[in-house]
């Protein structure tokens, strides 16, 4: 259960370091510039995020930021909101998080990327049964891409000169390559490999061509958070990661 940080650490500080009347002032501003609750904004991107009966969210990034969050002393909410709109509102709102996010150039500058979840390698799918060949990115020009709405991919296509359609879910994007509506799906290939295996699609149907970049799949905050806040959760993730619970957490959706 999440729980509500109680701020006692920052009292102490300040009750050694300060007169008791400068003392209150100062730990009441430092309490009230750390929120106990963050907004935590996610898109479905199995096995990151998965979404089951009721709303319920699991997934290798759900579980990971909620842990963090424990450790963190922190509560989230999770508003349900487009995930284009979603990137633009932690822009502006100091309190809130966006998971799973990739790390980009584009994106370097935009938000505080706080907590890593994990590496995975951005590809090209094609359906081998109307094989497409792809030696480099520029061979998919001219071809009929598809790509999650709202993703580092979708931008990293569009700076190569790539046309694509974008489609909101893994799902309906795999459906079209196995169809042979769309050339290629261009996705992370732990999300096609999981996708792929969920929906039935024989294995050797789809198969990765090109492999794209390797990436970083981040908890990323508003570049607005405060630096005590960002911190907090940085070392939860550190302490996540030190403990073997991240592997562990990432070992039960990949198995």
């Amino acid at each position: 259960m999440l729980r509500t940080v109680t701020g006692m650490g920052i009292g102490r500080r300040c009750g050694m370091k300060l007169g008791w009347a400068i003392s209150g002032l100062w730990c009441m501003a430092a309490l009230a510039a750390e929120p106990s609750t963050l907004s935590v904004y996610s898109v479905e991107y199995p096995p990151l995020v998965l979404k089951g009966e009721g709303g319920k969210l699991s997934g290798i990034a759900t579980e990971a930021v909620a842990q963090a969050l424990q450790l963190a002393g922190l509560s989230a909410r999770m508003p349900e909101i487009p995930w284009k709109r979603a990137q633009m509102q932690v822009q502006q709102d100091a309190d809130s998080c966006l998971t799973p996010f990739t790390r980009s150039p584009e994106r370097e500058k935009m938000y505080r990327w706080v907590g890593l979840v994990m590496e995975s390698k951005q590809s090209l799918f094609i359906n081998t049964h109307h094989p497409v060949v792809l030696n480099s990115l520029d061979d998919a020009k001219g071809k009929r891409v598809v790509v999650l709405l709202g993703s580092s991919l979708a931008e990293y296509l569009k700076k190569n000169n790539i046309g694509y359609s974008v489609r909101p879910t893994p799902e309906e994007a795999e459906r079209e390559l196995a169809a042979g509506v769309a050339d290629i799906w261009a996705v992370h290939d732990v999300v096609a490999n999981y996708t792929i295996k969920q929906v039935g699609t024989p294995t050797d149907s789809i198969r990765e061509a090109l492999q794209v970049q390797t990436t970083s799949i981040y908890l990323a905050c508003s570049p607005k958070m405060s630096d005590a806040t960002a911190l907090r959760l940085s070392r939860a993730f550190q302490q996540l990661r030190e403990s073997g619970k991240l592997e562990k957490i990432i070992a039960k959706y990949l198995k």
